[in-house]
């Protein structure tokens, strides 16, 4: 039997260990926690980095896009004004000019005057959706009617490459409830880029219902076409395939908007120098069911 004293220091000696046990082991906890905390603030402050760096990357992005434009829209506005000035000039002091080259001045000032009209409606709008107050006043309207009215004024206006539009395919009958001011914008922004850039062939736009039931609206050309840089890049605002030709490289993004508005989506399909096919989709339920007189 072992004498009591015996035991209790063996009880004690025990209970001192346990405790010595305990506190290093606490102590080890304590140095994995604070480890754990130092890795944890040493990747969240290389995320806050890397986002900070993104975020810069961003913003140095868009003021150079912003210069960009600021330079474009400078020079794009100086060049028609100082077409409408120099052939008003020509026409007021000229008297020898006879009645096909008053005309022909007339169509020049006309033409310009629309491409101004049109930058400052595309600035308007711009400014309008970055606000969030573009206004929308939907109505029933006859789709094949719109479009081909849409296609008659667009190849009654002279353009030197003498392309046509072609409406090559349709619903028999299509009614929509939406704003027609805006669905003819769509249209009219697709049509407009597409005559841009696109100098033999011809440009062809139609609609038909897709396998869900949504309405597929395209509009295609045979022009220069666009790499896989251009297709990502071709809805953002400021953007332009090529800066030497007219335009705001603001109506797509506009156009974007709109179709995304109505709960629709677009986008283009195209290969370098083979054309291409700008398309956006509305959802079935902008349609209006029931058929009747127009």
């Amino acid at each position: 039997m072992i004498p009591f004293h015996v035991a209790l220091r063996s009880f004690y000696i025990t209970e001192y260990i346990g405790k010595n046990q305990l506190i290093i082991l606490s102590f080890v906890i304590i140095i994995l926690l604070l480890i754990a905390i130092v890795i944890y603030m040493h990747k969240s402050k290389q995320k806050a980095a890397a986002s900070l760096k993104k975020v810069q990357e961003l913003s140095e992005e868009s003021s150079r896009l912003q210069n960009a434009f600021i330079a474009n829209m400078t020079h794009e506005l100086r060049t028609p004004l100082n077409a409408i000035i120099g052939f008003t000039n020509i026409l007021a002091e000229t008297d020898t000019l006879s009645h096909d080259e008053r005309i022909l001045l007339l169509q020049e000032i006309n033409m310009n005057r629309n491409f101004l009209v049109q930058m400052i409606d595309d600035l308007l709008d711009y400014s309008k959706l970055e606000t969030n107050t573009l206004e929308f006043q939907d109505e029933e309207i006859d789709v094949n009617a719109v479009m081909s009215d849409l296609c008659g004024l667009i190849n009654s206006q002279p353009r030197q490459s003498g392309i046509q539009v072609e409406f090559t395919e349709r619903i028999a009958r299509c009614r929509l409830r939406i704003d027609k001011k805006r669905f003819l914008q769509v249209l009219k922004n697709l049509l407009d880029n597409a005559l841009k850039y696109t100098d033999n062939g011809g440009v062809q736009m139609g609609y038909r219902r897709a396998a869900d039931g949504r309405l597929y609206f395209y509009v295609a050309d045979t022009g220069c076409g666009m790499d896989e840089e251009g297709r990502k890049r071709i809805f953002d605002r400021f953007v332009k395939m090529n800066y030497n030709i007219r335009g705001t490289g603001l109506g797509l993004a506009i156009t974007k908007a709109i179709v995304e508005h109505y709960g629709g989506s677009i986008g283009v399909e195209s290969k370098k120098g083979e054309g291409s096919t700008f398309y956006f989709t509305l959802p079935a339920k902008v349609e209006y069911r029931e058929y009747g007189k127009f």
